[in-house]
């Protein structure tokens, strides 16, 4: 009965502030926040800093010279600690909000990073506000811990070591990325790498005498055909060789060359396997004189979905039926955050609103799954408070269970 009541609590209070939800939303979409427009992103990082601070939350600023800085807050409790991430920034340069400002229409909302992520920013704070308008005693016994970070568009190359970190002292995560375009959880990612391949051949006149040249773009061609031979879609390897570069004039044999190559992969086993052949590629030789190197690595690592993670997304799924919701799984390609915090503690990713478009000028999210998947993950935070008996056994390392792989955008 006491659980029932404190149901009804979440969602009524919820219900209550939906043109608030929508209000925040605007706010945060009309500051645009491109990862590298420090000024917005920062801007950004003001606005939350005073929200979560409102939540009784100690916000620390860890500050970047060439991003936005990152905020890390925590609420101190006796629970075992829940950790959230999201990202403040976006895709998209400064001034688009100018050109394309939030607008609300045929019950969605458009505008740069209203999906990707702002919108789940959004249903963090509801859900943390709720929960402890419902019930301030076990609000305040939560452990919870909030990580803001300001790159995560370019893979959080400055914010991975605090994600790592911070992830080490959780007991589980949660990632507020938008769910996939039919509403999916995402409980299994692909690691994700990019890589350098870099030719140095010899120049010479392509007309008088060519046979002194070695041509670095000749040599990055047939390896460009080796690395292609690499995806394997059976087992979800791909390799792709997405940018090219190389010589100075069509009269000059290429002295150099380069390509810039993305990786993905289902395990750590198969992302080794697949980097070893690739630089096995990169050192052949097949134009003489000339010689290659291979830089780079796994940026984002393998999200496995490990027993853990899917006895936490049942508990996600039971939260649902508690408002007449089934909730799906579904696995992605696309990386996030959640990929560096599945090392250390079992993660449930795609916990924001619903959408499509993200990256894009035809990014929306749809407005009435703003206020449920708020519901949802209060339902899902109160419960896991109330019995967090899974607290060291979701740390244990458990062998994957893979879910159907869906498609859905990256990140």
């Amino acid at each position: 009965m006491i659980e029932q009541k404190t149901d009804q609590e979440l969602v009524r209070f919820i219900d209550e502030r939906c043109e608030e939800m929508v209000a925040l939303l605007e706010r945060l979409v009309n500051t645009d926040s491109g990862t590298y427009h420090k000024p917005g992103t920062d801007a950004i990082g003001r606005i939350l800093a005073e929200q979560v601070r409102a939540l009784g939350f100690e916000v620390e600023v860890v500050p970047r010279p060439e991003y936005g800085d990152h905020l890390v807050c925590r609420k101190p409790g006796t629970s075992p600690r829940l950790l959230f991430l999201a990202h403040m920034d976006t895709v998209f340069g400064a001034d688009t909000t100018r050109e394309r400002p939030f607008t609300r229409r045929d019950g969605r909302a458009h505008g740069p990073g209203a999906l990707d992520m702002k919108s789940g920013i959004v249903c963090l704070l509801s859900a943390l506000e709720a929960l402890r308008a419902a019930d301030r005693t076990a609000y305040d016994a939560a452990d919870l811990a909030i990580v803001f970070n300001s790159e995560e568009e370019i893979l959080s190359p400055t914010s991975r070591p605090i994600i790592e970190e911070q992830a080490r002292q959780a007991a589980i995560v949660c990632v507020l990325e938008p769910a996939r375009p039919d509403g999916e959880y995402v409980t299994r990612r692909k690691g994700a790498g990019k890589f350098w391949l870099e030719i140095e051949g010899r120049s010479a006149h392509a007309g008088v005498q060519p046979e002194l040249g070695a041509s670095a773009i000749h040599a990055l061609g047939a390896k460009i055909v080796e690395l292609a031979a690499l995806t394997n879609f059976d087992t979800g390897t791909t390799v792709n060789v997405g940018v090219v570069r190389g010589g100075t004039r069509s009269n000059v044999v290429a002295e150099r060359a380069e390509a810039e190559i993305d990786l993905r992969a289902w395990s750590s086993e198969e992302a080794e396997r697949t980097i070893a052949a690739m630089h096995a590629i990169a050192e052949r030789e097949h134009v003489p004189g000339t010689r290659g190197r291979l830089r780079g690595g796994l940026d984002f690592p393998p999200m496995e979905r490990t027993e853990a993670i899917a006895a936490l997304f049942a508990r996600v799924q039971a939260a649902g039926r508690r408002l007449g919701l089934e909730l799906a799984e579904t696995s992605t390609g696309g990386g996030s955050d959640g990929n560096h915090a599945a090392r250390f503690a079992p993660v449930v990713d795609g916990m924001g609103p619903k959408g499509t478009g993200a990256h894009s000028p035809d990014e929306f999210v749809e407005l009435a799954t703003l206020p449920e998947r708020a519901k949802v993950l209060a339902l899902f935070v109160a419960d896991w408070l109330a019995r967090p008996e899974m607290g060291d056994g979701c740390r244990m390392r458990c062998h994957s269970t893979n879910p159907r792989p869906g498609a859905g955008p990256s990140g």
